[in-house]
């Protein structure tokens, strides 16, 4: 197994997408407290980012934890949280190209969260399919060998000793 894949990397991307998710939370949650007093409709907060990303928070932690303690539901969550952040950001270049006001640090927030959860969603995968394979390869299973095979050499063989009758 590659060290970019190991349990302790899965573990410690797991450890980041938690800090990752409280830091979310305190800054998503303080930004819609100013979202909600602001009286000037020129403001350059993006609202469906905002609420998404607080939203998200949630998601990083939950699918951290699942990260640390190697669920095998934490590789999709990742990838899911990816193509999540991925389609708001589509979204949010619609807004830009709309005329809307925006803040670039939006944008390049968007990016960091993008491709941060695009690259633990490939290392979890990847990570899940080798201890995968690895346990398949432990319980005296080959990557090439099926369980499958066996019993079509014996249906072969009962079938040759029935023809030979």
């Amino acid at each position: 197994m590659s060290v970019w894949v190991s349990k302790p990397v899965i573990k410690v991307l797991g450890g980041m997408a938690i800090l990752f998710g409280i830091v979310t939370l305190i800054s998503g949650g303080s930004a819609l407290f100013v979202l909600h007093e602001i009286a000037e409709p020129a403001a350059k907060i993006v609202p469906f980012v905002l609420y998404f990303n607080f939203a998200a928070g949630f998601a990083y932690i939950v699918t951290g934890a699942g990260l640390i303690t190697l669920r095998p539901w934490s590789p999709a969550f990742a990838a899911a949280i990816a193509l999540a952040t991925s389609v708001v950001f589509a979204g949010l270049g619609a807004w830009i190209l709309a005329g809307n006001a925006y803040e670039v640090r939006t944008i390049v927030a968007m990016s960091l969260r993008a491709a941060f959860w695009w690259s633990v969603s490939a290392v979890s995968i990847v990570g899940s399919r080798s201890r995968a394979a690895l346990q398949t390869e432990r319980n005296g299973l080959s990557s090439g060998y099926s369980i499958h095979d066996g019993q079509s050499d014996i249906r072969q063989a009962n079938d040759n000793q029935t023809a030979d009758e």
